[in-house]
């Protein structure tokens, strides 16, 4: 990532979401909590859309920076040996992984996040949230794109969610990665038709050490 793309993607954008996210919330019950727990708190309330938007946007970003680092050769035995197996587990192989996650966010036609989480039984899953969704609630991560060809399997998955929300089902998700797919994140650097090449990129700029931190376990299987 160039210096200018830092400046426009990190600098400016951020400071543009907090800005925004603080006139928002000045001298209210929002004030002095931290972007990740105001969307947490505003993501069901219609009437705090703006709120929510900001700060969800402000605490993705954040997430996503966060576990950059300088690009170098992919070596997995960066990836601690219990989330390695996991991965493994899941997708077969890391090839099998890096191709799902990417193609994941290759295929988002708008703006959007694409997460690594893991749910409440451990298990590994690749979601993509469409403009400022959170991978924190089913409820809005906003999974299916309603401005897109809509199949049935998109049908099922909004029927689930209603189903679970009525019958009170809690969301356990925890992130360990995040995608950026907002075109802020590789105009400067790639341009217009360049997303392909930034998420290949990408691939080797992330901070493994950062995602094994992100990973709950009490011990080191």
């Amino acid at each position: 990532m160039s210096a200018q793309q830092f400046q426009t993607a990190w600098c400016d954008y951020q400071s543009y979401l907090t800005r925004n996210l603080t006139l928002r919330t000045v001298d209210s019950e929002y004030e002095t909590r931290t972007p990740m727990a105001i969307a947490l708190s505003t993501a069901k309330d219609p009437q705090k859309a703006d709120i929510f938007h900001y700060a969800s946007q402000a605490h993705n970003n954040h997430f996503f920076f966060q576990q950059l680092k300088e690009s170098s050769p992919f070596n997995e035995n960066e990836i601690k040996p219990s989330l390695l197996r996991s991965l493994q587990s899941t997708f077969q192989s890391m090839d099998n992984f890096k191709n799902e996650l990417l193609l994941a966010a290759d295929v988002m036609s708008g703006n959007g996040w694409v997460y690594l989480i893991e749910d409440e039984n451990k298990i590994l899953k690749i979601v993509s949230c469409n403009n400022d969704g959170t991978p924190y609630l089913y409820t809005r991560n906003q999974s299916v794109d309603l401005n897109a060809t809509f199949e049935y399997s998109d049908f099922k998955k909004l029927q689930r969610q209603r189903e679970d929300l009525k019958n009170g089902v809690k969301d356990y998700s925890l992130p360990l990665l995040c995608i950026n797919v907002w075109e802020y994140a590789y105009l400067v650097d790639y341009g217009v038709n360049g997303k392909a090449e930034y998420l290949e990129k990408l691939w080797d700029s992330i901070d493994w050490n950062v995602v094994n931190k992100r990973v709950f376990s009490n011990i080191e299987m």
